[in-house]
């Protein structure tokens, strides 16, 4: 399996990994093939009663890595499939047959929020940053973001977050609903 995500699993208990510390966990495509390749071992793996997704070192992700090229030479997909290849790997965790659970080490921001949020629950650490900054870099919310988020703490909390990119704290993301 690749270096950039790993799954493993111990006793009945398999864990996804975002193993790139050093660039923050961010997504590069790279990543994103491994983690397709990880939640597919994670779907196969009869054993598991329960699946954590992590972030390796102090960060859970920040988001899209924008030194690489996220959009694949040649691609000649219309705009909106593109961005639906880029997150298709993320909302595999929806089709696991068991819960899937955050371990949000550190920051999740940008499409690190998105992916923290296809999972069932989320488990945070206090001390770090939370939230879907995409509207302060002129781009719309990703990573079915603007339709989970909505379902999780409600509409008008919601809309506040997107709409004017402020990240929380752990404290409020608790107290939001986002942290359980």
């Amino acid at each position: 399996m690749s270096a950039a995500v790993r799954y493993e699993r111990t006793g009945s208990i398999g864990v996804i990994t975002l193993d790139r510390p050093d660039n923050r966990n961010s997504m590069t495509p790279e990543l994103l093939d491994a983690f397709s390749v990880a939640s597919a071992a994670a779907r196969a793996d009869g054993e598991s009663r329960v699946v954590v997704v992590t972030g390796a070192g102090t960060m859970f992700s920040s988001g899209a890595d924008f030194k690489s090229t996220l959009q694949r030479d040649g691609d000649l997909r219309a705009p909106n499939e593109r961005s639906f290849a880029m997150y298709e790997p993320f909302l595999s965790l929806l089709e696991l047959p068991v819960p899937v659970v955050g371990a949000l080490n550190g920051h999740a921001v940008g499409g690190g929020f998105g992916l923290a949020l296809v999972c069932d629950m989320r488990i945070g650490a206090l001390e770090a940053k939370y939230g879907a900054n995409f509207v302060r870099l002129g781009l719309a919310p990703g990573m079915a973001i603007s339709y989970l988020l909505p379902r999780i703490i409600g509409l008008p909390r919601a809309n506040e977050l997107l709409l004017t990119g402020r990240v929380v704290d752990g404290a409020e993301a608790e107290r939001l609903g986002i942290l359980n």
